[in-house]
C-alpha cells in the first residue's frame, strides 16, 4: 500500500484556504493520510520565515511525511541553474524538515545547461530530495526535455527524481501513456488529477473508483507502489480524505463488488 499525501491546494476549491494552516494539518493529521504537500504559493511571502516556523512545529507534532512545493523554475532562461531559487527553495524546505522538495523544470538545455552546480548545491542539503515536476509549461511540461534532464543526472550520478503530474500532460498536449512508459524509472511521487475539457479550458475534478480513469490506467501499470499526492478537489474533512484513499488503494471498489 502506497504512502499518500494531501497537498494544500487540495482544499482551495471547496472553501479557500481561509482558516490558519493548522487547521488544515490536523484535518490531514486526523484522516488516514500519511502526509501532506505544503505549497509555497499559498503562504504570504512577506511573513514566510515565521509561518514556517509555526508550521513546522504543528508538523512535528503530528509526525506527518512532509513535501514542500514551490513554483521556482530549476533553470532559468539563459538555461543556467537558478541557484538563488533554488537555494532558498531548500532552506525553505529545511526549516520544516521536508523530506522532498518539489521544483519545476524551467529551461533545461542538455547542450547549455551545467549539472556541476546543482550537484553542488544539493551537496549543502543532504536531508531533503530533490524532486523534479512536469508543470504546464512548454518549456517543463514536455516530455523531450524532461528526459534529457533525468538522463544527464543518472549519468553523472545527480540525485534528483521525478514528480509525475498525470494531468499536467494533458495542459501541455503530451501524451501521458508515452510519458510514463519513458520517465516512470525516474518517478518516485505521482501526484494524481482527474483532467476533463470543460468549455473550452481544462478542469481539475475529484476521481471516481471506476477503472476508465487515466490515472488508474498509469496508476496501475507503472506507480502502484509509489508515494501518492491527491490534487484534485477535496472538501476539508477526514471523511472525505479516507474516502479518496480508500479509491486509491483499491478499498472501496473491493467491498462494493463483495456486496
Amino acid at each position: 500500500m502506497a504512502q499518500v499525501v494531501i497537498p494544500l491546494n487540495a482544499f482551495s476549491d471547496e472553501k479557500g484556504l481561509k482558516k490558519d494552516i493548522d487547521f488544515y494539518i490536523t484535518i490531514i493529521a486526523n484522516s488516514n493520510a500519511n502526509g501532506i504537500e505544503i505549497r509555497k504559493e499559498l503562504l504570504n511571502s512577506s511573513s514566510i520565515t515565521h509561518d514556517l516556523q509555526k508550521i513546522h512545529h504543528t508538523l512535528k507534532y503530528h509526525h506527518l511525511l512532509t513535501v514542500y512545493s514551490a513554483p521556482i523554475p530549476l533553470w532559468k532562461e539563459d538555461y543556467s541553474l537558478n541557484e538563488e531559487g533554488a537555494q532558498a527553495a531548500m532552506e525553505e524546505a529545511k526549516q520544516i524538515e521536508a523530506k522532498w522538495l518539489k521544483l519545476p523544470l524551467g529551461h533545461f538545455d542538455v547542450q547549455k545547461s551545467n549539472l556541476k552546480p546543482l550537484t553542488n548545491l544539493l551537496d549543502q542539503y543532504p536531508t531533503v530530495r530533490l524532486l523534479i515536476e512536469n508543470d504546464q509549461t512548454r518549456e517543463g511540461g514536455r516530455i523531450n526535455p524532461l528526459f534529457q534532464f533525468f538522463q544527464q543526472a543518472e549519468k553523472q550520478s545527480v540525485p534528483v527524481h521525478m514528480t509525475f503530474d498525470v494531468g499536467n500532460w494533458m495542459y501541455t498536449n503530451e501524451n501521458a501513456c508515452d510519458a510514463a512508459a519513458l520517465l516512470s524509472p525516474y518517478v518516485s511521487y505521482y501526484h494524481v488529477k482527474h483532467v476533463i475539457p470543460q468549455n473550452h479550458r481544462l478542469l481539475t475534478v475529484p476521481i471516481n473508483d471506476g477503472n476508465k480513469e487515466l490515472w488508474k490506467e498509469i496508476n496501475d501499470v507503472y506507480f502502484s507502489t509509489v508515494p501518492k499526492a491527491l490534487e484534485f478537489p477535496i472538501f476539508p474533512d477526514s471523511p472525505s480524505i479516507n474516502r479518496y484513499i480508500e479509491i486509491i488503494n483499491g478499498d472501496h471498489a473491493e467491498r462494493v463488488s463483495s456486496k
